[in-house]
């Protein structure tokens, strides 16, 4: 587990680096942390991103159960002990945060099956057949259990309730009154069970990860930290209550600029401030702004290639995906439904043309091809390959192919990367009116996370650093995070 010693000697490994108190902990944190949401210990990139985030100053991890369904989990595990197995006093320098609440896959086929024999897990709230969510000390306890084993741990630094909110917004009970009674209720029972597990030594210190303490008062699934912080002073006045997490970016402000605390007087951040509570910030660079994801970031482009060039690509690939259509796949003797799937997967330059201005930014197409387009096109090509075998026309035929959809790909995302850059440059040259010389150089991502931290009430900012790029991309901004505040840019709080 990070002590305080501990972690306050890590900083001086890293004296570029900037780091901060988290809160009544009294642990020094690095004013960045390695967000787990998307990595997976099946991944051996997020295992490399990891281990370098930690060999270069990051030191706290922030995962949760249902990340990866548990991988998430086991990589932190896997990497904080061969990093142990290095001889290096490790444990007790770095952070480890993670989250319940949510039942998703695994964990929901466990609570289904509970619930099939007669033994449900209390106070389920199910939000769709995919989706349910409980904070029952019951479900905390298991979920505790589960989270230890996957870390290869003996005690957790800071569990956090994971968006319990959820029971606000799909809750049954007719009036709002009635929900925020109940809803503030299970939160007692489970701040209840985590101070019974600080005392058995499996967690340290506890909290709230919530999307809605940012909201105002009037929202039916505002989170009132208020409240809450009455709540753990009301078990006792030495609680363990100490750590809350909420979204905020350059976009969603609502932290700093809605005062939703002791009737309007005070915004999260002030109220966080006078009790000491430790601030972690999730979806720095991720904003939502009417129902879409903004990312905040800028993009690199691989092609060089104008709209009218573009176009005559995807209509080279159309062509030649019907010739692989009429020469080839016709002439498979398979089910119907087969062979029209097959036709599916080579619909790539059609999906391209019908829904080029539908697309909404890099990253979304960057999935889609990641996760779509490209896995239907190596599928078609296999199939072919697999019934017309390995000749040297039809490996050529193929190659071509697949050298066709990627660059198509290729430059359709750099195309929307070029048109988002030049979006971005009105909000560089917004945040530029602070900055001085040398961090005006800086990258749009570089630039959102210094002008959170330049906020003296958060401890530490998520992000996500899937791979060895990002974490150096993040690692360079810090060394030129400076003190001065730039808190004007967020207005009078």
């Amino acid at each position: 587990m990070a002590t305080v010693n501990s972690t306050k000697a890590y900083v001086s490994k890293y004296p570029d680096l900037k780091f901060k108190k988290l809160g009544k902990t009294d642990l020094t944190t690095s004013i960045c942390g390695f967000g787990c949401y998307r990595v997976d210990d099946a991944i051996l990139e997020h295992h490399k991103a990891l281990e370098f985030a930690l060999d270069n100053g990051i030191n706290l991890i922030d995962t949760s159960s249902n990340y990866a369904s548990g991988g998430s989990e086991k990589l932190v595990g896997n990497v904080l002990r061969k990093l142990t197995t290095r001889n290096r006093n490790i444990l007790d320098e770095i952070i480890i945060v993670t989250k319940g609440g949510y039942l998703q896959v695994d964990n929901l086929k466990y609570a289904s099956e509970r619930e099939e024999a007669g033994n449900p897990f209390p106070e389920v709230v199910k939000c769709s057949p995919d989706l349910w969510h409980c904070i029952h000390p019951e479900f905390l306890k298991v979920q505790i259990d589960n989270s230890l084993e996957r870390l290869q741990l003996n005690k957790i630094d800071v569990y956090l309730l994971h968006n319990p909110e959820y029971f606000l917004t799909y809750s049954n009970l007719a009036s709002l009154e009635e929900k925020r009674d109940e809803y503030y209720k299970r939160i007692k029972e489970a701040f209840l069970h985590l101070e019974t597990e600080v005392k058995n030594g499996r967690i340290s210190y506890y909290g709230i990860s919530s999307n809605t303490f940012v909201e105002t008062p009037e929202k039916n699934n505002f989170n009132s930290l208020e409240k809450v912080y009455e709540i753990a002073s009301g078990i006792s006045d030495d609680n363990h209550f100490a750590v809350i997490q909420f979204p905020l970016n350059l976009i969603e402000k609502g932290a700093v600029t809605n005062k939703n605390q002791q009737q309007g007087k005070k915004t999260l951040l002030d109220f966080t401030s006078e009790k000491n509570l430790a601030t972690i910030v999730n979806r720095p660079l991720n904003a939502i702004s009417n129902n879409r994801i903004v990312r905040l970031a800028d993009f690199s482009l691989s092609e060089d290639r104008n709209r009218d060039e573009i176009s005559d690509l995807i209509s080279d690939l159309i062509k030649t995906e019907d010739e692989l259509v009429e020469e080839f796949v016709n002439k498979i003797e398979i089910e119907s439904v087969d062979k029209n799937n097959l036709i599916q997967c080579l619909s790539t330059g059609m999906i391209l043309e019908s829904n080029y201005d539908r697309f909404e930014s890099p990253n979304q197409f960057k999935d889609m091809k990641g996760m779509y387009l490209i896995p239907r096109a190596n599928f078609a090509i296999n199939e072919i390959g697999k019934y017309f075998g390995q000749g040297k026309h039809i490996v050529n035929r193929l190659n071509n192919y697949a050298l066709t959809v990627n660059i198509a790909l290729d430059s359709v995302e750099s195309d929307l990367a070029r048109h988002w850059n030049e979006k971005n440059k009105i909000l560089h040259n917004e945040l530029d009116e602070y900055l001085d010389e040398t961090e005006r150089n800086l990258n749009l991502s570089q630039k959102s996370l210094m002008f959170i931290n330049s906020l003296s009430e958060i401890s530490s900012t998520l992000v996500g650093m899937r791979s060895l790029n990002y974490v150096k991309d993040v690692v360079d901004y810090i060394k030129v995070q400076s003190d001065r505040s730039l808190e004007n840019y967020w207005g009078n709080k």
